[in-house]
């Protein structure tokens, strides 16, 4: 069994280092907005009204700030040659030094048997509005910290702090930011 030292050693080169940018399979859209808006009972005219949002600060239709998480969650299932496109599309987007084939933190965690997960906290701040003809959005992700090992109710774990970008596919404009603590953890087999 490999030490907590091995096990931090293993994580420290991955650290602060954004990894690839992903891009969702579908635009921002009109539609996409009011079914949100519809689940949430959301009656704002500037997510509904296009004269009103044109007449709005905004000057466009807008998306609600937290729909960001709607929109960016992984698709059930899509076509093989759809998921192809949007992985080439997001491979686009990475420099050259950002290497998709680098482990990731979680694969590591894996490997020394942090294999469960959970949440233990999340800050989000939305930075600037988004809607219809920004595109798709695009986010990427780097783990910014790793604490030692801990005994915790459920086992023994480390905890993850990790920053996730949002951004637009048009303009590349910063449009959230979100901070996630996740606690990666080996399960009580008790």
């Amino acid at each position: 069994m490999a030490s907590e030292n091995t096990f931090r050693e293993s994580i420290a080169p991955l650290l602060n280092r954004w990894g690839p940018y992903r891009l969702t399979r579908d635009e921002i859209t009109e539609t996409a907005i009011r079914y949100y808006c519809e689940v949430t009972e959301d009656a704002n005219p500037v997510y509904w009204d296009a004269d009103f949002a044109r007449r709005s600060r905004f000057g466009r239709i807008i998306a609600p700030p937290q729909m960001l998480f709607t929109l960016t969650r992984q698709p059930w299932w899509s076509p093989e040659y759809v998921n192809h496109k949007t992985a080439s599309d997001a491979a686009a987007l990475n420099p050259a030094d950002v290497a998709v084939s680098t482990p990731s933190v979680l694969s590591v965690c894996e490997d020394y048997g942090y294999a469960t997960s959970t949440v233990a906290g999340q800050e989000v701040e939305y930075l600037e509005p988004y809607g219809p003809g920004d595109g798709r959005i695009k986010i990427r992700g780097k783990t910014i910290d790793v604490s030692d090992e801990k005994i915790v109710r459920v086992g023994r774990g480390v905890f993850l702090t990790s920053i996730s970008e949002y951004r637009t596919e048009v303009d590349d404009r910063l449009i959230g930011r979100s901070t996630l603590v996740l606690l990666r953890y080996k399960a009580d087999e008790g």
